[in-house]
């Protein structure tokens, strides 16, 4: 009897559905509720086995914080190789050090920077946009993290992309408008930017699955 009645309602709802919806909008959904996820190809593919150093930056629009910039590249870092993209990648400690013994080092090129820390290829990303407040009420916390990347050959140069001179623009991450009193929420917010995008700049070197668009996520409400 139990089996009865949860089929029995689960076509009830398929039947509220058909009534709301035209007769190819239900099958529509349903199809994008069980479809594989859908594969996106690598952006760029670098070499290989290769030592990769991190290099975050926001010399063009300072961000006034430096959490932001050490929480992206200690996270890139382990994104890199755990996923493949780089061998090795040059730790956030040595590359702070190197920085703190160099007068004027953010003058000094990508590339001799990587070639200083023993790096075959320098990832180089500029923060663009950083903010924890929504723009329209400081009250609230919204927070926002966008970047523009390239990859440097610390012997030939530009390796990606060699048509933007600017660099590769990664989509902007967002997180949802809230109200939290807590003493450290800042800090945490800044570091659940960083790993969103910290995600998505390692996913463009690999092949990647995302949902189909339409199908149901969490990120939708479930």
């Amino acid at each position: 009897m139990r089996v009865f009645c949860r089929r029995t309602f689960w076509w009830v709802a398929l039947s509220a559905l058909a009534v709301g919806a035209s007769s190819c909008a239900v099958p529509a959904w349903l199809a994008a509720q069980f479809a594989p996820p859908r594969k996106v190809p690598p952006e760029f593919e670098p070499p290989k086995g290769k030592v990769m150093l991190v290099l975050a930056d926001d010399n063009v629009d300072p961000v006034g914080s430096q959490t932001v910039k050490t929480d992206l590249t200690r996270m890139l870092n382990e994104l890199l190789v755990t996923r493949g993209v780089a061998g090795k990648t040059v730790s956030y400690d040595r590359l702070a050090d190197l920085a703190l013994a160099t007068p004027g080092f953010s003058d000094v090129p990508s590339g001799v920077v990587g070639r200083k820390l023993g790096a075959d290829l320098v990832l180089y990303v500029l923060i663009d946009e950083f903010r924890l407040q929504d723009e329209a009420a400081a009250q609230l916390w919204r927070g926002r993290l966008r970047a523009t990347v390239r990859l440097i050959d610390v012997n030939k140069g530009r390796l990606w992309p060699m048509d933007r001179p600017a660099g590769f623009p990664v989509p902007a991450v967002e997180t949802p408008t809230t109200t939290d009193s807590s003493p450290d929420y800042a800090e945490q917010l800044t570091r659940t930017l960083a790993g969103m995008l910290a995600d998505k700049i390692a996913n463009l070197f690999r092949e990647h699955e995302v949902p189909y668009e339409g199908a149901w996520t969490k990120d939708k409400g479930e």
